[in-house]
């Protein structure tokens, strides 16, 4: 059976990342290993999660680079790299999902498709609520319905437009298909490597996501909406204001260019040939060694 591997970049607010380790002990299926991919957190992973490992029957491993600024591309090409895994599941550190996830991720993920979730993004007193029911063990349904129904409604709708989307670009009657978000998507590690990974050009925060999507489309890779209930959530963290507006625009609007119309859809540093050399670190958390 092909292996699958989680990856989470990560920077601090480690109380998410154990919501979304508590997630993945309670999967029908578990992956193969969690990778946490940290762009130099000063906060210590072991002391957020060191009580779940013993639950955790997969490895658990922490690939760590120093803080030289918001490097989160680097990091994702540190996890790839070190993951063991035939499909890489995506995941940003505030998300949280149903206990089919892994699994349906395994009886949707396709050769030369992404698949891509639209979480839900929670209020701050709808997230301190669902910690509390996700240490209580409570389960996902009894979680999802702390969230209004209506907001729920309105992720389905988008879902929809996405399907909508898929459909009209398969008979070419809409030229891109679904875009790419970062939050939450799969695909199969080939794929990732063929277009180079991400750019790690793309330093500070922004449109790393979008260029990441304009590669895997300019090479033939199409993204698919995630076609299950109930839906994700994101957990909410205060809005950082540093985040208004991307450093990265003026090269991301010259590469774009490039990418959709001479397909140039492998960047020049990435997973293979990282742009800066300082060392990463590797270290195992757990001795489980991926059971399922």
């Amino acid at each position: 059976m092909e292996k699958i591997s989680v990856i989470v970049p990560v920077y601090n607010r480690l109380e998410h990342l154990r919501a979304l380790c508590i997630c993945l002990i309670k999967q029908e299926e578990q992956p193969y290993e969690l990778i946490i991919s940290d762009d130099g957190s000063s906060e210590n992973v072991i002391d957020y999660i060191e009580d779940l490992l013993p639950e955790m029957n997969f490895k658990v491993k922490h690939v760590y680079q120093q803080d030289l600024g918001f490097r989160k591309t680097r990091a994702l090409n540190n996890g790839v790299r070190e993951s063991e895994g035939d499909i890489l599941v995506f995941c940003d550190q505030d998300l949280i999902f149903p206990e089919t996830h892994i699994k349906n991720i395994r009886k949707e993920i396709r050769k030369n498709i992404f698949l891509m979730g639209r979480p839900h993004s929670t209020t701050e007193s709808e997230k301190d609520r669902i910690i509390i029911n996700l240490e209580k063990e409570k389960s996902y349904t009894e979680i999802i319905n702390i969230i209004p129904k209506e907001y729920i409604d309105s992720v389905r709708k988008t879902l929809k437009r996405d399907r909508n989307r898929r459909i009209l670009n398969t008979f070419r009657l809409n030229k891109r298909g679904i875009k790419l978000v970062g939050m939450s998507y799969a695909m199969y590690k080939e794929n990732y490597i063929a277009i180079n990974g991400y750019d790690e050009k793309y330093m500070g925060w922004g449109l790393e996501d979008d260029d990441f999507g304009n590669r895997l489309i300019a090479f033939g890779i199409k993204g698919k909406e995630f076609n299950y209930e109930p839906i994700q959530l994101h957990l909410y963290h205060p809005f950082d204001p540093t985040k208004k507006q991307s450093a990265n625009e003026k090269y991301y609007y010259e590469q774009k260019e490039k990418i959709l119309k001479n397909k140039q859809f492998y960047c020049e540093y990435g997973y293979n040939n990282t742009l800066m050399q300082d060392k990463t670190i590797v270290r195992i958390l757990n001795k489980a060694g991926g059971k399922k």
